[in-house]
């Protein structure tokens, strides 16, 4: 847990520590959707983000998560970035369990082009290609996610950001004897591998009301993953507040589940900034 909470203090120290004139869009990109912009040819955006989740199911034993997501993003062309994304879990506590479970949850990369420039009545146009070779505690899962991103500008006041697409979930088991275990590669003599794959529609909105245009606005993000096969629906509404100090972009959301299969509520907080 130590050595966590020193890779935010890095961070941050970094942060304040590079003087940094440029103030570019995609540092005020809400915590849960990707939008169409891009840094610079040559410049590095940086998020950090601390997420708490609390599940109470009415008839299961409540789950709290603490995670802590990192972000970056390098411009290598004037309209294409790189991604580079992980996620830690800091702490899974499952009520009535004894332990907790904690450790690398994803590690990923990904690829977006912005291959059109908003116009008057066209909105801004990309899109992302994300890869995790290892997802999950285990490693036995793997995850492809491609969106097409698009954001508008409706008037001086309101903006509009979507991102929708497609994700695959494959998940790796082993069954021995008749029994599945999760995870792991497949040995001769003791198991057969198993692949499950996932098909799943991935839908973020972001609204967006500039109380003051690029220091303070008002977010209310719709995130949702939805696998029409099993009829599994994973919806959150998101009410967020992004503001800027000194070239920091500070956001502060409460995401509300409001389906059965999503988190009941949770605290969400992120720092940005383009080096």
């Amino acid at each position: 847990m130590k050595n966590k909470i020193f890779v935010i203090f890095v961070f941050l120290g970094l942060s304040f520590a590079i003087n940094n004139d440029v103030f570019a869009a995609h540092i005020l990109e809400p915590l849960g959707t990707e939008i169409a912009a891009t840094p610079p040819r040559g410049r590095m955006f940086g998020q950090v983000e601390y997420l708490y989740t609390r599940k109470d199911p009415d008839n299961g034993p409540k789950v709290s998560t603490h995670l802590l997501p990192l972000e970056f993003e390098i411009g290598v062309g004037e309209r294409t970035q790189l991604n580079l994304e992980a996620a830690v879990l800091l702490e899974e506590k499952i009520e009535g369990v004894q332990g907790k479970s904690d450790g690398i949850q994803e590690i990923a990369f990904g690829l977006k082009h912005r291959f059109f420039d908003e116009t008057e009545t066209l909105p801004d146009a990309g899109f992302l290609v994300e890869f995790a070779p290892a997802a999950g505690l285990k490693g036995d899962e793997a995850e492809l996610k491609t969106t097409f991103l698009f954001t508008k500008n409706l008037s001086n006041s309101f903006l509009f950001h979507l991102e929708t697409g497609y994700l695959l979930e494959t998940e790796r088991e082993i069954e021995v004897e008749g029994t599945v275990i999760g995870g792991g590669p497949d040995v001769e003599g003791e198991g057969k591998t198993h692949v499950q794959n996932a098909h799943i529609f991935v839908y973020n909105l972001a609204p967006i009301f500039r109380v003051i245009p690029d220091r303070l606005l008002l977010v209310t993000e719709l995130n949702g993953e939805s696998n029409f096969k099993t009829h599994f629906d994973h919806i959150m509404v998101r009410p967020e507040v992004i503001f800027v100090i000194q070239e920091l972009a500070l956001k502060f959301a409460v995401p509300v589940g409001i389906t059965s299969e999503a988190d009941d509520w949770g605290f969400h907080f992120g720092i940005s900034k383009l080096f």
